[in-house]
């Protein structure tokens, strides 16, 4: 029989004399860890020094999850899915990225070569091939199928080795959903763009101009991509100017877009490959050394530029914050206007016409690492912060109310911020916020915005958050159609904007001026809550609203706020506890 209480430290088990801790790796790492639990050795046979071991050790699992996550976070969004074998997290965008980018490194095999086949047998041998894609044998390879593993494995996506009939031999296979809809995307663009390769490979071999447009594999129409240019075409992309790119390449992003989305992305570094280069600068002529050039520049500029240097160039502005010693640009946002100049020379690339063959910003993103590490609140801290946020909770409710929820909900200031009072909504009985772009009739809400699809959830309300006495201010604001109706919508249309303006001064005022504990600290404290309750990753996720996996994408289903609920009341921060209200405690 266990010397130690199974129930109240779950994982710890007993090899021989020795006591060890082990946890399950969460399906979003399984693919990066290779393996399906970690155990580690507490280090003793005393139960009760086991005991005392226990937290730490679990931590340390902890910690090698977060360690694997960041690593994911730092390779981007793209590398982080393929390594963890999840293609259903990229969008169509990303996969023609990566089925293009696959095309063009392909255009060697399209050269014709006469060392050993005339070009007749290589017509008829590419016309076999083109049958076997239109028509794969069902007992053979398809070799669509047998193409899309190959571009997975070369792009980084997570593998695992198959047998190969009933030889020994082995071969890397990548782990992907075959059943999603991006799978099956996938597979339709490289059937897309084997054909257009036979079809262009065709021309070069008889001459002829069959092969049809293709706005990603052939966008120059029946030309093979590689055959010679004519003097006029030339001359038309030789004459395609920065200002036109500019020009053209906001026309598309802000049809597919808006323009608010494409201003605040895209205006300062327009200005800067402007003024690097010159309006005038050929888009063909644009090497990587121009885009050094673009980022140098960045690197240089304060933050906050265009309401702090207002009718200065670009130029001046770099000047005058150095001569006056003030900070630079964060390296993460340099990070993502370059990696939005990227976006714009694939963007050129794909069209054709502007004579870019390969994309002169790519690598050039830099390290995107945050400067600052943040962490959540510990609750001595939440505790002196929500002494001093207190007084302010008959003045100013919303000072006090959306930090609190901030607390039990993990939900980002702008979700928070931006809620009405038909968010609060009643579900099986149980209390819950309704975070959602969408009112209760189903139409869209135009000024609500969520960051994700998976931030749409329904969070069930902590009983904290009820005992502190929100309901009771909820019934108050019935009269407004807002739940804080003082915040208003800043310059992008976020209710959040002077909200956390103000927070970051109070927080300071109040003695908490490390820039490792800011709003989103609250954020960081309810995952790690999470954990430390041993909910599991798929439920964490969901209630944060973190992208959703497995069954987790079912939890915006109002049928799945029990088991939120029940996931939620788990939630204990080892102490702390919302102050409740007067009439609160006199009414208990």
């Amino acid at each position: 029989m266990s010397e130690i209480d199974l129930g109240r430290y779950p994982g710890v088990y007993r090899r021989g004399s020795t006591w060890y801790v082990k946890k399950r790796v969460p399906m979003d790492l399984r693919h990066v860890e290779n393996r399906e639990q970690i155990a580690i050795s507490l280090g003793t046979t005393d139960p009760r020094e086991a005991e005392r071991r226990y937290p730490f050790r679990l931590a340390d699992i902890e910690r090698r999850f977060h360690e694997l996550r960041s690593e994911l976070e730092a390779q981007g969004p793209v590398q982080a899915a393929l390594r963890a074998g999840r293609l259903e997290l990229l969008s169509d965008a990303d996969i023609e990225t990566l089925v293009g980018d696959w095309f063009r490194k392909r255009a060697v095999l399209r050269e014709p070569s006469f060392d050993k086949l005339d070009a007749r047998t290589h017509l008829h041998h590419l016309a076999e091939d083109e049958s076997r894609i239109r028509a794969p044998d069902p007992h053979d390879m398809d070799p669509v199928e047998n193409a899309a593993n190959r571009l997975l494995l070369d792009a980084g996506m997570a593998a695992r080795t198959r047998k190969l009939g009933r030889s020994r031999t082995k071969a890397a296979v990548p782990v992907v959903d075959r059943s999603t809809s991006q799978y099956a995307y996938l597979i339709n663009l490289v059937r897309r763009a084997l054909l257009a390769d036979i079809a262009v490979s065709k021309d070069q071999l008889d001459g002829g101009q069959t092969a049809t447009f293709d706005p990603l594999f052939n966008p120059e129409g029946g030309r093979a991509p590689h055959a010679p240019l004519t003097a006029s075409t030339s001359a038309a992309i030789g004459r395609r100017t920065v200002a036109d790119l500019v020009r053209e390449y906001g026309r598309y992003r802000e049809a597919s877009y808006d323009k608010e989305s494409t201003d605040r992305k895209y205006k300062l570094l327009f200005r800067a490959l402007e003024e690097t280069l010159g309006s005038d600068f050929a888009v063909a002529a644009i090497k990587a050394s121009d885009c050094v050039r673009v980022k140098a520049l960045l690197d240089a500029l304060p933050p906050n530029i265009s309401k702090r240097f207002r009718g200065f160039t670009l130029g001046e502005a770099a000047a005058v914050r150095k001569q006056k010693g003030l900070p630079a640009m964060a390296a993460t946002t340099v990070g993502g206007y370059m990696q939005n100049l990227s976006a714009v020379f694939n963007w050129a690339e794909k069209q054709g016409d502007w004579g870019v063959h390969k994309n002169p910003a790519q690598g050039l993103t830099g390290s995107r690492r945050a400067n600052v590490q943040r962490r959540s609140f510990t609750p001595d801290e939440l505790k002196a912060l929500f002494a001093a946020l207190e007084p302010l909770r008959d003045a100013t409710p919303t000072k006090f109310w959306v930090p609190a929820l901030a607390v039990y909900t993990g939900a980002r200031a702008g979700e928070i911020c931006q809620l009405r009072t038909v968010d609060v909504i009643e579900v099986d009985g149980l209390h819950c916020l309704n975070l959602s772009e969408f009112g209760p009739d189903g139409t869209r809400v135009a000024d609500k915005r969520l960051k994700t699809a998976a931030s749409e959830r329904i969070v069930p309300l902590h009983p904290a958050i009820v005992e502190a006495g929100f309901l009771r201010f909820v019934e108050r604001q019935h009269n407004h159609e807002r739940l804080f109706p003082d915040l208003k919508a800043g310059p992008k249309g976020n209710f959040s904007h002077e909200f956390s303006k103000w927070f970051g001064r109070f927080k300071r005022r109040v003695g908490f001026a490390q820039p490792s504990l800011v709003f989103h600290s609250f954020r960081h404290g309810f995952r790690d809550a999470c954990r430390m309750a041993d909910i599991g990753d798929e439920t964490a996720r969901a209630l944060g609203g973190w992208s959703a996996i497995n069954q987790a994408t079912r939890y915006g289903n109002r049928g799945m706020v029990p088991v939120l609920d029940r996931a939620i009341k788990k939630l204990d921060f080892d102490g702390f506890k919302l102050p409740v209200a007067l009439e609160s405690a006199l009414e208990a």
